[in-house]
C-alpha cells in the first residue's frame, strides 16, 4: 500500500559508524511535481475514522493511492484520522 514513502528516500552515511540510513528529513512530495494540483474535498463519517485506505479504495477503487491522499491532507499518522475530518482528495 505504501510504495512511493520510505523506499525512496535517500540514503546518508552515519558519521558515527558510517552505516548507510535511510534520510527521514528528505520530502519525498511535492505537489506540483506530483501532477496533483486539483482535488476535490471529503468530509469523513465514522466509517472512515483511522482507515485512509478506505478513503482510497472510495475514491479510486483501489487503496494503491492511499499515501498520496495523507500526504497531499497533511495526515503524517493515518490513525489520526476520525469520524468529522475532511480529506483533500487528489485527481489520479
Amino acid at each position: 500500500m505504501f510504495t512511493n514513502t520510505i523506499d525512496k528516500k535517500p540514503f546518508i552515511i552515519n558519521p558515527n559508524d558510517n552505516n548507510e540510513i535511510v534520510d527521514l528529513t528528505k520530502s519525498i512530495f511535492a505537489k506540483s511535481a506530483a501532477g496533483l494540483n486539483t482535488y476535490v474535498t471529503v468530509k469523513l463519517d465514522e466509517t472512515f475514522a483511522m482507515r485512509a485506505d478506505k478513503a482510497a479504495f472510495h475514491e479510486y477503487g483501489t487503496d494503491e493511492y492511499t499515501e498520496y491522499i495523507l500526504k497531499y491532507s497533511g495526515v503524517s499518522n493515518p490513525f489520526s484520522i476520525d469520524g468529522d475530518d475532511v480529506l483533500f482528495i487528489p485527481d489520479p
